[in-house]
């Protein structure tokens, strides 16, 4: 009876180590995803009301792997969250376009200014 319970025991030990390599393989795989996320700033001609801001959102957010979007027409601008494996930066002009707005490309973030 006392070599059933330790044979029980045992199995118990080994497939509760089983699981936890699953977890870290699963756990390497959403490093893997994380890094592929891309955030850009891209300029936009043609928004002047938040009407429009809606129009791009819209747009661009029907494309495959993007993952979120913040339009200003103030700014003409968009910020664009999305997976690089799925989409590009090329994509999301051509949805902008087809919304009916200019694209103007990927804005490159200013340096800061030097002190004299």
């Amino acid at each position: 009876m006392k070599n059933l319970f330790f044979i029980a025991l045992i199995a118990a030990f080994i497939a509760g180590c089983a699981g936890k390599t699953t977890s870290t393989e699963n756990a390497a795989e959403v490093t893997t995803t994380a890094v592929a996320n891309k955030t850009v700033t891209v300029a936009i001609e043609g928004m002047t009301c938040s009407g429009c801001e809606n129009t791009v959102k819209e747009s661009v957010t029907k494309i495959a792997g993007v993952t979120e979007i913040k339009a200003s027409h103030l700014d003409s601008t968009a910020v664009v969250s999305f997976d690089s494996t799925k989409t590009s930066v090329a994509a999301i002009g051509e949805a902008v376009t087809e919304a009916g707005y200019v694209f103007k490309g990927e804005k490159t973030p200013m340096a800061p200014a030097q002190a004299n």
